[in-house]
């Protein structure tokens, strides 16, 4: 009875990690997250390198672009000169924020724009909801659908601007109040830095799942990237315990991705299965792992047919 409930308590957890692992990711941005606030086909169309360290960035930058999409924390000092050697050596950033995590970037790079972090509403030019308000790229007249966009100051260069008919709902009752500034707004800004750029965005949802397919979205990263190799900041993003665990099982079960490390993982499960199973069950059993052996080879002709035997064997005189 113990070993029964041994048995099936391994196979529960084995079951278990493999649902994990199964498990599509929830959490916004991520490349594998195919819902609505994923960008999964922004990653199809980019395929970027994913970034977990600054100090990975490469020596070299030209024909890069470094994504710093939704942060969700302060850049540190150390980051910001990671940042500032990458775009002097030739390098492109873009930067989608709306919530101010950006502005830590920007003080420490020494520039003069900044977030505003105000909601900018277009009541009559907008998508469903003046929430979503229309923009237009100032070069190409190719419009954008932002998404609880925020709006840029001290910016010399626009790319990007609402409306006329666009204010800031500063006090967020989704009305326009006598206080409150009128549009057009700069929502997309290009500085020069060295002989690389930085391109600020206002709104870290205009490359969405959700959003890529209205308007020019797509398009205008798609453009904006040009024939550069994208690399994608993940470190900035918080993890949620569920996307941790997910990421510690999928980098386990990385390991048994070759041929001979499932072949040994196979043979390893074979053999505790065995030593755990009931002798009562082995005895029934016992002409069915020969069958088992054919049905493998038959699956996998390159393994190795002497091995399973005596495998077979060890089981049965275990």
């Amino acid at each position: 009875m113990k070993r029964t409930i041994m048995l099936s308590l391994a196979l529960s957890i084995a079951i278990c990690l493999i649902l994990l692992a199964l498990y599509p990711e929830a959490d916004d941005f991520r490349l594998g997250n195919t819902f609505w606030n994923g960008m999964s086909e922004a990653g199809s169309l980019l395929n970027p390198t994913v970034l977990n360290s600054f100090s990975d960035l490469p020596a070299s930058a030209h024909n890069l672009t470094l994504l710093l999409i939704g942060p969700e924390r302060d850049f540190t000092v150390d980051e910001a000169e990671a940042i500032a050697r990458f775009t002097n050596s030739g390098g492109q950033v873009i930067l989608a924020d709306e919530l101010g995590f950006g502005n830590t970037l920007l003080e420490k790079l020494n520039l003069p724009l900044r977030i505003d972090r105000g909601l900018v509403l277009d009541p009559l030019f907008k998508e469903k909801s003046a929430k979503l308000p229309r923009a237009r790229h100032v070069s190409t007249q190719q419009e954008v659908i932002l998404n609880y966009a925020s709006i840029i100051r001290g910016c010399s260069e626009p790319i990007v601007q609402t409306t006329s008919y666009s204010y800031l709902d500063r006090n967020m009752n989704g009305e326009w109040d006598d206080e409150e500034e009128k549009g057009p707004f700069t929502v997309g800004c290009i500085v020069r830095l060295g002989r690389g750029e930085l391109v600020v965005f206002s709104d870290s949802s205009i490359f969405i799942n959700s959003m890529s397919k209205l308007g020019s979205n797509m398009r205008l990263l798609f453009d904006t990237v040009g024939q550069r190799r994208a690399i994608l900041d993940t470190t900035h993003w918080s993890q949620t315990l569920l996307t941790t665990a997910k990421g510690f099982v999928v980098q386990a079960l990385g390991v048994f991705s070759g041929l001979e490390a499932r072949y040994a993982l196979i043979i390893s499960v074979l053999v505790l299965v065995a030593k755990f199973m009931p002798v009562e069950r082995k005895r029934v059993k016992r002409g069915e792992i020969e069958e088992k052996i054919e049905e493998v080879l038959k699956l996998n002709p390159s393994w190795n047919r002497t091995v399973l035997e005596k495998l077979a064997e060890e089981i049965r005189s275990g």
